[in-house]
């Protein structure tokens, strides 16, 4: 049997997003969703289960009271030395794309990615709309990793490690689409310590 096709990889908050090769959770509603749960509660895999998790972007709507809780679920179930891969808006690109924009709030790329909203179905079926609860730049979200027992955190390409067709906020330029713009996802990968 093929190594690879093993690997248990999540893909967590995926929204409409479909990723191949990955499970995913989410708890909206979309026919790719095999499990449709809040990504803070993995009680479908058993601990030291899981070889790596990919968000984009879910993270910032859990605040810094509550981050630290999602990211020991998302440590139980990972396998020691296993890869997270998160990304969410990065506070400082977000300034620089204001002070670009000869700080026009209203430019793209700075409320959206500051104070984002997303409209869900709950479990009722009924649509509810949820809003990011806070922001990190570089240092504040690497030194939280390494409280919850994460290292080796390094930023990612995300046009390396997604597929050339697939596209999600990890992505997201200023100009829009305008890769020589400015970058405003903090896109990190790290491992599990223990």
């Amino acid at each position: 049997m093929n190594q690879l096709s093993d690997k248990i990889k999540l893909h967590l908050g995926c929204g409409e997003k479909y990723l191949p090769g990955y499970i995913h959770i989410e708890q909206d509603d979309h026919p790719h969703i095999k499990y449709r749960t809040s990504v803070t509660n993995l009680y479908m895999f058993e601990d030291a289960s899981v070889d790596e998790i990919y968000n984009c972007g879910v993270f910032t709507y859990f605040d810094r009271i509550e981050a630290p809780v999602v990211l020991a679920e998302w440590n139980r179930v990972l396998k020691k030395g296993s890869k997270l891969r998160i990304s969410i808006p990065d506070f400082e690109k977000i300034v620089e794309a204001y002070i670009r924009s000869d700080k026009d709030i209203e430019s793209r790329g700075i409320l959206g990615p500051i104070f984002g909203r997303w409209k869900i179905k709950n479990n009722e079926g009924n649509e509810e709309i949820i809003y990011q609860k806070t922001c990190y730049d570089l240092r504040s979200l690497k030194k939280l990793l390494k409280a919850c027992g994460f290292n080796s955190i390094e930023r990612y390409d995300p046009y390396d490690f997604l597929p050339d067709s697939y596209d999600d906020y990890s992505k997201a330029h200023v100009p829009h689409m305008n890769r020589d713009g400015i970058s405003i996802c903090l896109n990190l990968e790290c491992k599990k310590n223990v």
